[in-house]
């Protein structure tokens, strides 16, 4: 019995440990939003409240007359997750209210959800008026198609 509650406690210290402490004075990487357009998208950067008109439906068209396309990810994933608290600055239930009334009073359509970043890029990659969100790290889903645009 002895044996079996020490292998607990070593299986629990073990699954409970951090993975790799940071040595001491570095800062911790943090994960930051990108916006991704088409590849034929002028922009080099945007700024925080522009994506969040843009996801809200109050800015409809960029600067060259095409229309915006927004392209959501999942707000229970990481990456929607730190949009909707970050970006949008609201809850998920606040947001599909939103939409919700545009919809009804025939304003716009709530922009679609898309899973993967693989398939944002696909999505974005097909409408030169598009626009999504991913992760810094889940850039190496990109291909020539689209760009990142640094959200500031």
């Amino acid at each position: 019995m002895k044996a079996f509650i020490l292998a607990c406690f070593a299986f629990a210290v073990t699954a409970w440990s951090p993975a790799a402490p940071r040595a001491q004075g570095q800062p911790e990487k943090v994960d930051k939003l990108v916006a991704v357009v088409h590849a034929d998208n002028k922009i080099t950067k945007i700024a925080k409240s522009s994506v969040k008109a843009m996801f809200l439906g109050q800015t409809t068209f960029w600067a060259n007359d095409v229309r915006v396309k927004p392209y959501n990810r999942a707000h229970t994933g990481t990456t929607g997750k730190l949009f909707f608290k970050n970006i949008l600055g609201m809850a998920p239930s606040r947001y599909r209210h939103h939409w919700q009334k545009l919809q009804l009073s025939g304003q716009g359509v709530e922009p679609d959800v898309v899973g993967t970043a693989a398939a944002l890029v696909g999505k974005v990659a097909a409408s030169p008026g598009a626009i999504g969100y991913m992760l810094e790290s889940e850039a190496s889903a990109i291909d020539s198609r689209v760009k990142l645009v640094p959200i500031e």
